[in-house]
């Protein structure tokens, strides 16, 4: 069983990234739970979900110390690192966190998604180059899956917006390596 959270500001799509995660996960038959959490202001509150995802039953959506953790700013990576699991992951967008992680016990990864993004004129898709580099590096799910999981999850209204986010999760997906 993994659990990951990933947290941000309302409005970065952290609550689409956790679903995208879930869904690709079941699409490899996997049990999933997807809980999701956000301020009252929404557009720049806070925001975070957790995901859990099992070969097995899952007894709680309820997730203390994930395995995998996916920060987005700042305020997100001060009020969630110390609930990082011992030896687990936290994965940050670079481009909009200074502040390194202090955590000796936890493997950090940093990316400059809002960077990689906006270099495939994509400034939006941030969330999706973190999400292709958190299930490549965590072994989530395949990209195949990923890219199956955008295309059931984009709506019909935002078909335009499809073929950039393929291409953000593909970059973050080959981030650290093939």
């Amino acid at each position: 069983m993994n659990s990951l959270m990933i947290a941000g500001s309302g409005g970065q799509g952290i609550l689409f990234v956790g679903k995208l995660l879930a869904q690709a996960a079941m699409l490899e038959g996997k049990n999933v739970t997807w809980f999701p959490s956000y301020g009252a202001e929404v557009r720049g509150g806070t925001a975070n979900c957790t995901v859990v995802i099992s070969d097995g039953l899952i007894g709680s959506p309820v997730v203390r110390d994930p395995d995998f953790m996916i920060v987005m700013n700042e305020a997100s990576l001060e009020r969630f690192e110390n609930r990082v699991k011992k030896g687990g992951l936290l994965l940050y967008d670079s481009s909009m966190i200074k502040k390194k992680p202090v955590r000796p016990d936890i493997e950090k990864a940093n990316i400059p998604a809002g960077e990689l993004a906006l270099s495939l004129g994509v400034p939006l898709a941030a969330n999706m180059v973190v999400a292709g580099a958190l299930a490549h590096k965590a072994n989530v799910c395949g990209l195949a899956t990923m890219k199956a999981a955008l295309e059931e999850l984009t709506p019909k209204s935002r078909a335009k917006t499809l073929s950039a986010n393929m291409k953000a999760i593909e970059e973050g997906w080959t981030y650290f390596g093939n």
